[in-house]
């Protein structure tokens, strides 16, 4: 039985449809053809040259991202930018790309509720809700059942996340009852977490005055940084998307070994 993009996205729109996405956002086909074959799947936070050249070697002629490439319209597509090179790479390699970001962030059963279920969490709101789905929305407030040391979360997010180094603010001996879990760049949203009564936030690309203000008032954050907040979180819907699409659809998949977080610690 062949096998096509539009199968594929017929999967992941079921669980996350493009409804769900962020005004902002831009989800679903980026680049090729949605009745293309697909000959196998590459799983990337991101598309990057690197990941494009993976996906070549590998055989895959799909690329499953996370992030959207096209996240703003090109102005025009040439070899003289990044974003033109990696076009004109994929339409050459009859690759195609597709993203599921903020939809797949917001849904039940989506990225946010998965990281949550990854920290062995059951007592959970959602902090902004979904206006036509009050099962979805983007951002977790948990409640703890045992109030937690800061630096028993900090060891348990590293854990959780497979992070060997992340940053954070607050005392490690405070005690923390109630935390915002937002995947990603969450920090617009910390101030609907503290509204909620967060006393601790975990969420990624947070910057230096937001999280002075917050140590001030006695906020802990932990920041394992964007890409880390994300990468295992994704990888685990998609291997489950994929137990379900290979009952029906034999296509090999994969999962990058190229990509890694834009930022070292030294």
């Amino acid at each position: 039985m062949n096998t096509y993009v539009k199968d594929f996205m017929k999967l992941v729109e079921s669980h996350a449809p493009v409804s769900y996405k962020e005004d902002y956002d831009n989800v679903g086909l980026m680049v090729g053809d949605d009745k293309a074959e697909v000959k196998g799947i590459l799983f990337s936070m991101d598309t990057t040259l690197d990941v494009i050249q993976e996906a070549k070697e590998k055989g895959a002629n799909l690329i499953v991202s996370h992030h959207p490439m096209l996240f703003m319209k090109p102005t025009s597509i040439t070899n003289k930018t990044l974003q033109g090179r990696k076009i004109i790479e994929l339409i050459k390699n009859d690759i195609s790309v597709y993203a599921a970001h903020t939809n797949l962030d917001s849904v039940k059963d989506g990225m946010n509720d998965t990281i949550v279920r990854m920290f062995d969490y059951v007592d959970f709101d959602i902090i902004e809700q979904c206006p036509f789905d009050f099962d979805s929305g983007i951002g977790r407030i948990v409640y703890l059942r045992r109030p937690v040391k800061l630096i028993d979360f900090i060891e348990k997010t590293k854990k959780v996340l497979e992070v060997q180094n992340l940053r954070y603010v607050g005392n490690p001996g405070q005690t923390i009852r109630r935390v915002a879990i937002i995947n990603g760049s969450g920090q617009s949203y910390i101030r609907q977490a503290l509204r909620e009564g967060a006393d601790c936030i975990l969420t990624g690309d947070t910057t230096y005055h937001h999280v002075q203000e917050l140590e001030e008032q006695g906020i802990a954050v932990v920041d394992p940084g964007h890409f880390l907040s994300e990468k295992k979180v994704f990888y685990k819907i998609m291997e489950r998307m994929m137990k379900e699409f290979s009952i029906v659809h034999d296509v090999p998949y994969f999962f990058s070994e190229r990509e890694e977080d834009p930022y070292k610690f030294i």
